[in-house]
């Protein structure tokens, strides 16, 4: 199906317009990033349950490779800039772009996310978040403005060396989902589909993290589905800059057989 969105002359200049905004109007502040905030895909694809600190702005950037289960490769880029404006809160703008021989749909579409950490963990209780985001379909094949819900939740089990549990639920939802003929086959897109993840992080040396996660998750057409298990390092280069290192092999015939990825975030 083509993209039938018709995207006016600023349309793809108008997230960044107003990233910009936010940015000057928020007071300078000591930029940091944080090798022990886990963010998707820098690393894993599991996240925290906390924002990005309070003022603080990162240019990120990150590159994966993944070799499906019909033996598809795909490389996927994503540039964003990531803002914390207000205490417990992140918002951020990102452009995903596909190549390869595997999915590319959706390709070149804006993501417009923001996330609220409601509250610092205590003795018992974790620390949770909520997180939208939403895709304007200015990409390839896209149509309709899709949404996604993640909720995000945190627990420390170890202070000795910082080791800590997440769990993340994530529901998007595709608000025109096509259906087309390869051949003999039938494509079909879901109009809902949902993504668990359960994992754990510790800290291995001052400046290194380690993460490793299962992940359960519907995929983008009807009757596909898979798991798939993560090992991640984050690494503090300097007090301004993260990279990151991972790679997941799929459990199961539905399953991509290998996905690695390599990520950078500056802050500034």
């Amino acid at each position: 199906m083509k993209n039938t969105y018709k995207p006016g002359p600023l349309t793809p200049v108008l997230p960044w317009l107003l990233v910009l905004a936010l940015m000057l109007g928020a007071r300078a502040a000591r930029a940091q990033s944080d090798f022990m905030n886990l963010e998707n895909n820098f690393g894993v694809r599991l996240e925290d349950a906390y924002a990005t600190g309070y003022r603080n702005r990162e240019a990120q950037t990150y590159v994966r490779y993944e070799r499906d289960a019909k033996g598809m490769n795909t490389m996927l880029l994503v540039p964003a800039i990531e803002i914390g404006p207000f205490r417990n809160t992140q918002f951020s703008v990102a452009v995903p772009i596909r190549t390869g021989t595997g999915d590319r749909t959706g390709s070149g579409n804006i993501e417009l996310s923001g996330l609220y950490n409601f509250n610092t963990e205590g003795l018992y209780l974790p620390a949770v978040s909520l997180a939208a985001q939403a895709d304007i379909p200015t990409g390839l094949e896209s149509s309709g403005l899709d949404y996604t819900l993640r909720f995000a939740a945190t627990k420390t089990i170890s202070r000795m060396r910082p080791t800590r549990l997440h769990a993340n639920v994530r529901y998007t939802r595709n608000a025109q989902p096509t259906t087309r003929r390869e051949g003999s086959e039938l494509i079909v897109e879901r109009a809902e589909r949902w993504v668990g993840i359960v994992g754990i992080s510790t800290r291995l040396t001052p400046q290194t993290l380690l993460a490793v996660d299962f992940i359960r998750e519907q995929f983008r057409l009807v009757g596909e589905m898979g798991n798939s298990v993560e090992l991640g390092f984050r690494r503090q280069m300097n007090p301004r800059l993260v990279m990151s290192l991972g790679g997941a092999a799929g459990l199961g015939e539905q399953s991509p057989s290998v996905r690695a990825n390599i990520g950078l975030q500056q802050a500034f």
